[in-house]
């Protein structure tokens, strides 16, 4: 018995067979399907047999202007399913607003777990698992991707990044210049016809695509592995420093102060003030 709620509906990235059974059964007992793209979506519930059920466009520009009518349709015993053109909603896609005013609402939601090419693509990566930072889609801009990437370099985490066709090889170039070692999976089309997945330093698959280029093409997961060279890590106290200064102080301001009290290594600290900034901002 699905009970009313808004339920977040992970559907396929790819391959139609990946989608959970409770999801087609909390799709099928819906009263409401809200989905990122009507015409998109239909397709999907067509091919799972899945008709004449009221739907409505819920996506980044509309989100929050939805939540009344969600409400209201839980409030009247209702079932509405969100989902998004692929993956798990709200996971660099529409979702967030809508679930934040429901729930400040009094609103039960209630996630299904499910595909998410980020997850997926992590686990492929044959990179470490233990900790890792999920970024979306990387700026497009050349001075803020390469703030992003260098944030990144003395990063004991591994990382995943969302990248489209045409930015890939700058994005794989970028950050060949600032670490031309670094261990990288990139996954091609993720658990479709023509999934691949790519390990090996980042230098040799820039040589590789550039020798194929055939194969930059299709939708990419680039997870970059962490720094393996001497220990990036700051000391817990020099960590807890900067990020009580930060907030007062310029970066270099605050790098310069730390690294006097605590004797760590100027560059470093900055590596680490970056990367806290970057995070900071999404």
């Amino acid at each position: 018995m699905i009970e009313s709620a808004l339920y977040l509906v992970p559907t396929p990235i790819g391959n139609l067979d990946d989608i959970t059974l409770r999801a087609i059964e909390v799709l099928k007992s819906a009263t409401l399907i809200a989905a990122e793209d009507t015409r998109h979506s239909k397709i999907l519930l067509t091919k799972l047999g899945i008709g004449n059920v009221k739907m409505l466009s819920c996506n980044d520009h509309n989100e929050a202007e939805r939540a009344d009518l969600i409400a209201a349709e839980v409030a009247a015993g209702g079932i509405v399913a969100l989902i998004s053109d692929a993956g798990t909603p709200m996971i660099s896609d529409p979702g967030y607003k809508l679930t934040a005013a429901l729930t400040q609402r009094g609103v039960k939601v209630v996630a299904l777990p499910g595909p998410c090419a980020a997850i997926t693509a992590l686990c492929a990566a044959a990179l470490p698992t233990d900790k890792f930072f999920f970024y979306g889609f990387l700026p497009v801009k050349d001075k803020e991707l390469t703030e992003k990437l260098t944030a990144i370099i003395p990063s004991t985490t591994t990382t995943v990044f969302y990248e489209s066709p045409r930015r890939i090889m700058t994005t794989l170039n970028k950050l060949k210049e600032l670490d031309p070692e670094r261990k990288v999976a990139l996954c091609r089309e993720l658990t479709k016809t023509f999934e691949t997945v790519y390990r090996m330093n980042v230098t040799e698959l820039v040589a590789y695509l550039e020798a194929h280029p055939d194969e930059v093409r299709g939708e990419f997961v680039l997870v970059v592995g962490p720094h393996e060279g001497e220990s990036a890590e700051l000391s817990a106290k020099a960590q807890a420093a900067l990020q009580q200064l930060l907030p007062v102080l310029k970066v270099k301001e605050a790098c310069a102060l730390v690294a006097e009290l605590t004797g760590e290594s100027r560059n470093r600290l900055y590596d680490y003030a970056l990367n806290l900034k970057n995070q900071a901002q999404g």
